[in-house]
């Protein structure tokens, strides 16, 4: 802000510069000195502008500062000083503002306030003489070798070309200069006195010389600046005289004004005459719209009026937020006095025969190399755009003037600058309008090179035609050349394009379109490249060598370096530049530093570098001479060796903040690295493949590619005829080639039809007749659909895809999602969502979820692609990274010797299961080593164990009626009636378990363990003293010296809690609750917490057979799924009858009844008589989680069991652990579990 104080100085400064007097102005003698403050007074201007502001309202340029250069060019120091406040004073007011046009109130009327002072300076700097001296002044600087030239010169050409930026810069109002075509502008006044002055000249002079390239940006801008109001297409065409083209256009335009005109007459006329007379006026109702009452509305007009009735009359209309209002165009595009535009034909043709390829090229190459302001390359582009353009028109087309600008790095160039205007337009919003105009001019130049290559193929020489196919090829075998214009379709925003941007998007598409349908039929087999996304496996970190391991030669011993050391103490080393004792810059204190100075002390005499060492000790005693730590002032030689050897032997501590060494920052870029390469879980292969241009036209049946279109259609009226029929032309392409005219079917585009019809240009004009075919042929298929279709009319309210549109014309629900080959049937749907449920909480194995399903799916057809995307559209996943990866288990095979100890084991084990249902099943399950089928076969034919392998196969009772088959019957029937079957086999049939056998029987002895059945399994970690496995049994025996240990140890009431976890546990698996899942045990006593953080008793209750965590993502031990009711009741009566039995004194003495009675109850499993039971299918998914949490109170409020309890131990013996084969009811697999069936009738 402007104090008065200020507004005084600058007051008495502008006084100070001098005065007119006539036509001569005269400067003051302290002119100099008042320029000076003027420009230290700007130096100190705020976000206000308010200097600048004041000095404009002082019409300082107007009045002293274009005088002063006119009349004192002579004086070098005076203009040079002018010069500088000149160029001050007429900087951009964007730039001011950091390139952002301020939203406040105040802030704005201070940039509107500044934009109009820089337009009233314009017309002064019209002048013929300011030019004039401008001109002289470069002249003689360029006319200079460039070795002679001093850095002064060099400065004043560029401040000389910096103000002719900013003067034609200054923004153009033709509303405010309210001039028509073919006159003159203030901007045309400026350039017709450059041309007067002969400053064209010297641009053309700084562009076409190699020697000045380093003003080659400056006049890249004064070129745009000069020609951004011309049509390049116009000004080639420009003739001394009108020509006959010329003259023919302007006849048609007026021609078409009077046919407008007079139609609309004759149209207001038929509706004032249709009716009999005016004199009728009345009251009238209109059907179908209803009063505030249930009566018809009535409406009091005349019979004359036609216009329809509209209840939107008196409404206010809604206002559109600021950031959805649509962008407003920036075409600034005017036709020029004939010897303005003659003028500037002239400049161009020059521009395009000496000195196009060698600018464009110095520009190219500095925009590479990032020796360019940031947004330079806008320029560049634009001079693509223009001369290329021009070149095409201009009567002759020459490709050799631009050749330059013709290649396929160009395109390439343009693509990127695409794609990083269009991310930059979402990402920084603020000035979305300044990328959105930049992204236009990048599209201008990517269309003038398609134009001209289309050009190209009509050239005469045969060789020209051949670089455009070889660069058309090229554009249409890339992907990203290829479907630029697709993607800024599909992502073009009204609120962050502007409807110029439209369309010259469209009719880029067009041209695009046409070259590719002209190359595509030359090319009966097009091939294209192809990119698509492949999924990326995790790679697996290599584990780093440690640096012990890396380093060739080990650390030297001290007595190998102690006669270096004694030969460099007796020297007076110095240190290097890199070696100094602390770091003054350091945010580490001093002390800290001390122990670092340590450490490098140590490194150096480890790498056998004595007289730094040295060196560096000494220095550090000057340093921190305090405590001695680095030995007293007036140490001798022997006394340092001997600390020396002390710091070497010493292992120091680390610092926080130490700066890291070579070896940590390179392990943390290799963690980076890692974590990098993780991340990116998918990678874009490159393919090619056979391409047809009605495949590639398909793409744009697609609703936002439709919806920009019949935006740009509404406004038909004001289109150009190329852009109305570019419009047209791909609408025709989607409704007719595409066969989907129901994507048209919407209502705003039937509104733009309602106008097209009732114009009166449709029997006329070309292109209004074109589109009015157009809205006939959709209205009559809409028409056709609507008999069929009742549902049609709802459907105009939406925009629709290509999927939609079809079922609206052959029915809801018989077209198929193109995305997948086949759709999904409520019985795949229901068994993905059951398989989803099954292995969702599946932590081992390989893959993950999907993989699981994947391979247990019926239908093996089915990509991992679609197979995610059916999951999220039935909302069992989020995304796809919710689909977190586990580790991949690793198998660990066994080797084919037998041990003498395996050998034992299946002696002992086969005479007691020889008599058993599934003899070699049962085998496998308590061999120590699980083995394949046909190795534990091959074994006991090897032993002599059996004569006939026969003996060895399963006993099925339901195909013959023998002795098994009469012995389970007479079991079944021995009380009168057949018991229910206990656990899962409950609900099972014969029939079912007999087919489960035999699809077992049938199985391959070679074949390994299924997939299915490898992720059904729950590995868990080999530890406290044996692997865990679902086949491990109860044995009392192995369990006595373990509990008597525990209760000596006073874990009795752990054993206590055990009990109650156990029991519930039971509870819930007799009612039919939580049989499909393990059960966590939670600690929460102290006691409890006690218990489960002593070893010896976890590895007790790992030999009962509880699951110690599986995993990281596990934390609490747990019951598993395979301990049965009867499996559980006998570790529930064994641990009740031990800790009852045992007392203070005799633990040890009392402890031997309980456990010989189970042991003879386990013992009685091998002779009992075996029975088959099946399994019933397990439920996929748990219904209900539930843990065994323990109170505080649980000891006390716990029931004693009755005594009955108790003697149930002794009198129930075991009759057969066995096999159950459960077919899964998802992937049709079989899992093996083994069940303790109870049998209290033998023990009655």
């Amino acid at each position: 802000m402007v104090t008065p104080f200020m507004k005084a100085e600058l007051t008495a400064a502008v006084t100070s510069l001098g005065y007119t007097e006539g036509n001569k102005y005269f400067k003051d003698q302290y002119c100099l000195e008042a320029l000076k403050d003027l420009i230290r007074y700007l130096r100190r201007d705020d976000d206000t502008i308010g200097i600048r502001r004041e000095l404009g309202q002082m019409k300082l340029v107007q009045t002293n500062l274009i005088p002063i250069l006119c009349e004192y060019h002579s004086d070098e120091a005076l203009f040079d000083v002018a010069l500088r406040l000149l160029v001050n004073l007429t900087n951009p007011t964007l730039l001011l503002f950091n390139e952002e046009m301020p939203t406040d109130k105040v802030e704005r009327n201070y940039y509107l306030q500044h934009v109009g002072h820089l337009q009233s300076y314009k017309p002064v700097l019209a002048s013929d003489k300011f030019w004039m001296v401008l001109t002289d002044k470069l002249k003689l600087l360029l006319v200079k070798e460039p070795e002679d030239r001093m850095e002064d010169d060099k400065l004043l050409t560029e401040r000389i070309l910096i103000l002719i930026r900013n003067i034609l810069d200054i923004p153009v109002t033709p509303e405010d200069e309210k001039r028509t075509d073919d006159d003159a502008s203030v901007h045309d006044q400026v350039l017709w006195s450059m041309h007067l002055s002969g400053m064209e000249d010297v641009i053309i002079y700084l562009a076409s010389n190699e020697n000045e390239r380093h003003f080659c940006m400056h006049v890249m801008e004064i070129i745009s600046l000069m020609l951004r109001e011309q049509n390049p297409a116009s000004l080639a065409q420009t003739a001394a005289q009108r020509s006959v083209a010329e003259k023919q256009k302007d006849t048609e335009e007026l021609v078409a004004m009077v046919q407008k005109e007079s139609s609309e007459r004759e149209a207001r006329y038929k509706k004032m005459t249709a009716s009999r007379s005016s004199i009728f006026r009345g009251t009238f109702c209109v059907k179908d719209v209803k009063s505030i009452t249930d009566k018809d509305l009535i409406v009091h007009r005349t019979l004359t009026d036609g216009k329809p009735i509209d209840f939107h009359q008196n409404k206010t209309g809604k206002r559109k937020a600021k950031n959805r209002m649509p962008l407003p165009s920036c075409n600034v595009t005017r036709k020029s006095t004939l010897s303005i535009r003659l003028m500037l034909k002239e400049f161009c043709l020059q521009m395009l025969n000496g000195a196009y390829n060698s600018l464009m090229h110095i520009v190219k190459d500095c925009l590479v190399r990032l020796k360019t302001q940031d947004h330079d390359e806008t320029y560049y582009l634009w001079a693509v755009k223009f001369f290329m353009e021009f070149n095409r028109n201009c009567g002759k087309f020459r490709v050799e003037l631009v050749s330059e600008t013709m290649s396929i790095g160009l395109f390439h160039y343009i693509q990127n600058q695409v794609q990083t205007y269009s991310e930059s337009i979402t990402v920084d919003k603020k000035k979305a309008a300044l990328w959105s105009r930049r992204l236009n001019v990048a599209l201008c130049a990517y269309q003038e090179l398609l134009m001209t290559l289309n050009a190209m193929d009509k050239y005469g020489s045969e060789s020209i035609r051949n670089s455009s196919r070889v660069l058309k090829s090229n554009v249409f075998y890339v992907p990203e050349y290829r479907e630029m214009c697709l993607v800024l379709l599909l992502n073009y925003k009204e609120n962050q394009h502007s409807l110029t941007y439209l369309k010259d998007l469209v009719e880029t598409n067009h041209i695009f379109l046409k070259l590719f349908e002209q190359f595509a039929k030359g090319n009966r087999h097009l091939v294209v490249q192809n990119k698509s996304k492949v999924p990326q496996k995790r790679k697996k970190s290599k584990p780093k060598k440690k640096k012990s391991e890396e380093e060739e030669t080990p650390t030297p011993i001290f007595d190998e370096i102690a006669v270096e050391i004694s030969s460099a103490l007796q020297e007076k080393p110095s240190l290097t530049d890199d070696v100094v004792p602390f770091d003054a810059a350091s945010d580490l204190p001093i002390d800290d530093q001390r122990v670092i100075a340590m450490g490098k002390i140590v490194k150096l005499l480890k790498e056998s570098k004595s007289h730094l060492a040295v060196a560096l000790l000494r220095a550090c005693r000057d340093v921190w001479p305090e405590g001695e730590v680095f030995g007293a002032p007036e140490v001798g030689p022997e006394d340092e060796l001997l600390l020396l050897r002390e710091l070497y032997h010493t292992e120091l501590p680390h610092v926080a903040g130490e700066e890291p060494n070579a070896e940590s920052e390179e392990e943390d870029a290799d963690n980076k690295e890692t974590a990098e390469e993780e991340e990116e879980m998918s990678t874009v292969r490159r393919s090619e493949k056979e391409l047809q241009f009605e495949e590639f036209i398909r793409r744009f049946a697609h609703k936002n590619v439709v919806k920009s279109y019949c935006h740009l259609l509404r406004s038909y009226s004001t289109n150009t005829t190329l852009t109305n029929h570019c419009v047209i032309k791909i609408l025709h392409r989607i409704a007719y080639d595409c066969k989907m005219p129901a994507m048209l079917f919407q209502l705003s585009i039937f509104k733009t039809f309602h106008k097209i019809m009732d114009d009166p240009r449709a029997k006329t004009e070309t292109t209004v007749k074109e589109l009015y075919k157009f809205a006939i042929y959709i209205m009559r298929k809409f028409a056709e659909t609507a008999q069929v279709n009742p549902k049609i009319f709802v459907e105009l309210l939406f925009w629709k895809t290509a999927r939609e549109a079809a079922e609206i014309e052959v029915g809801y629900g018989n077209v198929q999602d193109p995305s997948s080959r086949f759709g999904w049937s409520e019985e795949e749907e229901d068994e993905l969502q059951r398989l989803h449920q099954e292995f969702r909480d599946v932590q081992e194995g390989e893959g993950d979820v999907v993989d699981r399903i994947m391979a247990n799916l019926i239908n093996q057809t089915r990509s991992r692609r679609v197979i995610i995307k059916k999951m999220k559209e039935m909302g069992l996943i989020m995304d796809a990274k919710s689909l977190a990866k586990t580790k991949r288990s690793s198998k660990i095979r066994p080797s084919k010797e037998w041990t003498e100890h395996e050998v034992e084991e299946l002696r002992r084990i086969f005479p007691e299961v020889r008599e058993s249902s599934d003899p070699l099943g049962m085998i496998i399950d308590r061999l120590p080593v699980r083995r394949a089928k046909n190795r534990v076969r091959e074994k006991i034919v090897e032993l002599g164990l059996v004569e006939d392998v026969k003996e060895l196969r399963k006993k099925r009772p339901g195909k013959s009626a023998g002795s098994k088959e009469s012995n389970r019957d007479e079991s079944d029937s021995e009380d009168g009636r057949a018991e229910p079957r206990e656990g899962p086999a409950a609900g099972l049939g014969d029939s079912e378990s007999d087919e489960s056998e035999e699809s077992d029987e049938g199985e391959s002895d070679n074949e390994p363990v299924s997939k299915t059945k490898e992720l059904k399994t729950r590995h868990r970690p080999k530890q406290y003293g044996f692997a865990l496995k679902k086949s491990d049994y109860f044995s009392p025996e192995m369990l006595a010296a373990p509990l008597r240990q525990l209760v000596s140890d006073g874990r009795k009431e752990g054993l206590a809690w055990l009990v109650e976890c156990l029991s519930e546990t039971l509870e819930d698996r007799e009612d039919g609750e939580g049989d499909e899942e393990a059960i966590p045990i939670v600690p929460l006593t102290d006691i409890s917490n006690d218990a489960m953080e002593d070893h010896t008793f976890l590895k007790f209750i790992a030999k009962l057979g509880l699951a110690p965590p599986a995993s990281e993502q596990e934390q609490f031990w747990r019951i598993p799924s395979t301990l049965t009711s009867a499996d559980l009741r006998s570790r529930i009566d064994f641990l009740k009858g031990a800790t009852d039995s045992v007392s203070d004194g005799d633990a040890m003495d009392d402890l031997a009844g309980p456990v010989e009675t189970i042991a003879n109850t386990n013992s009685s499993r091998s002779s009992s008589s075996a029975k088959r039971v099946a399994d019933d299918p397990i439920p996929l998914g748990s219904q209900k989680r539930r843990r065994i949490i323990n109170s505080e109170s649980s000891n006390s409020e716990s029931e004693e069991p009755p005594p009955e309890k108790l003697q149930d131990v002794e009198q129930q013996k075991v009759e057969a652990v066995v096999d159950a084969e459960t077919p899964s009811t998802a992937a049709s697999t079989t899992s093996r579990k083994r069940f303790a069936i109870v049998d209290s009738s033998e023990s009655e």
